[in-house]
């Protein structure tokens, strides 16, 4: 139980981590872009996430297993995920259409 505490943990902190990364690097515009092309509607949203989440598990198993450290599993593939979580977080918009007009008036 202790490993799974401390594992969430670590995957707490990689999704914030990442998130203030790919928020500081990416420009809002382009964040806004990606976001309406990916993650535009909720179905492509978990489709998406799922055939990522797979991928990337997928792809970690097989070189956790050619280089015979599979053990690290499940610390591993949820780990990377976590910075996919952090990306996608990232791109969600933060401001509503109408907050342009709010900052004209005043």
């Amino acid at each position: 139980m202790r490993n799974f505490v401390l594992s969430a943990i670590a995957d707490i902190f990689l999704i914030l981590i990442s998130y203030f990364v790919f928020r500081s690097v990416i420009s809002g515009p382009t964040r806004h872009r990606l976001y309406e092309k990916f993650l535009g509607s909720f179905a492509k949203f978990v489709i998406g996430i799922f055939v990522a989440s797979l991928l990337i598990t997928s792809l970690t198993a097989l070189v956790l297993y050619r280089t015979r450290y599979i053990v690290y599993i499940n610390i591993v593939a949820p780990a990377l995920v976590s910075i996919l979580v952090g990306f996608v977080v990232s791109t969600v918009p933060t401001r509503g259409a109408g907050d342009n007009e709010k900052e004209k008036k005043m």
